[in-house]
């Protein structure tokens, strides 16, 4: 566990070198991807940040942005909108920024959530979930990485469940949950987060990749609003879920300003691969062992994670076929 003490003391650090002046924020009109962009505004530095939201997200979140320039009048923050559930919508949205750019030092994802109401499928043929958790994730990495590597500092950040990686928990024959009672709102987030590892993995290794830093995160229990999504209208879910569970998740979540803190240092630390401010014997290390030149998981505590039992069984079985199954899909949208 990397204390809040310490993760505030190597916060504190941060200065223009450090500190991304370029990002992307996919999901970060709410939760914790809100929560991330607020905290390095706040930092004063230089700094521009895209922000890729749905319509109707544009009017509070631009009601947000005027409270950011309050605080830091150095951050420009572009609001850029999209349904990034569709592929080809992200095809789209990284067109329009790679018009504008010529190098991205921060990518920030977040968007997700737990399907409670079932199986949704986009026009493309995806589940909702799924995309959001993965699919389109991957092919906005696929489609910015040339940005990320023209930076000196570049790091791809997602946030779902890195390290909660089961090898017995991936149907490497249904990779997409179609069949009779494969799909559930849990099993979903468990199987897309395992395909997630095993796919940034692979792109966190390649050779021309190695400027690049990987993190595949897990939040643990932040209250921003998720348990209350996904749900379908009239459903009773809601109503259980603010009786029953949140009452739970008061007493054992993280607050707000420590998940933020947290996720700032995660997108700014040397301790977790690349630049930026270092602690004395912290040194993250990927899930090969090594402290540069793959994906790092990180744990709601900061620490890196090898879950090397679990990875060493899936890379055997199922690495191959989900990297085959991301191609097939996120290839036309590349």
């Amino acid at each position: 566990m990397v204390k809040i003490s310490l993760i505030r003391q190597s916060n504190s650090r941060i200065d223009e070198s450090s500190a991304p002046r370029v990002a992307v924020f996919a999901g970060g009109t709410s939760g914790i991807g809100k929560l991330t962009l607020a905290e390095l505004a706040g930092l004063g530095t230089s700094f521009k940040a895209y922000v890729v939201g749905r319509k109707e997200s544009e009017r509070s979140f631009k009601t947000f942005i005027g409270d950011l320039h309050q605080t830091n009048p150095n951050a420009e923050i572009i609001w850029v909108e999209g349904e990034i559930s569709l592929l080809s919508e992200v095809k789209r949205i990284c067109d329009h920024i790679k018009t504008l750019e010529s190098r991205i030092d921060l990518f920030f994802l977040t968007a997700g959530y737990a399907p409670f109401e079932g199986r949704k499928n986009t026009p493309e043929g995806l589940d909702v979930s799924h995309s959001l958790s993965f699919y389109s994730r991957i092919c906005f990495i696929e489609n910015l990485l040339p940005l990320l590597r023209a930076s000196e500092t570049a790091r791809v950040v997602s946030v779902h469940s890195g390290g909660f990686e089961y090898a017995n928990a991936l149907n490497v024959n249904d990779l997409n949950l179609e069949q009779p009672g494969a799909f559930g709102p849990m099993i979903t987030q468990l199987h897309m987060g395992i395909m997630g590892t095993l796919t940034l993995e692979r792109l966190a290794e390649a050779e021309e990749n190695q400027s690049v830093v990987f993190i595949h995160s897990h939040p643990g229990i932040v209250r921003t609003g998720n348990l209350f999504r996904g749900w379908g209208e009239g459903w009773w879910g809601p109503w259980f879920a603010a009786i029953f569970m949140d009452p739970i998740l008061m007493l054992l979540a993280f607050s707000l300003k420590e998940s933020a803190e947290r996720y700032l240092y995660q997108v700014t630390s040397g301790a977790i691969g690349g630049k930026g401010p270092t602690l004395p014997g912290i040194v993250g290390r990927t899930t090969r062992g090594e402290p540069s030149g793959g994906l790092f998981l990180v744990s709601k505590k900061c620490d890196t994670v090898k879950n090397e039992k679990q990875l060493a069984k899936l890379r055997v079985t199922a690495q191959d076929a989900v990297w085959a199954k991301v191609r097939q899909i996120i290839t036309p949208y590349v």
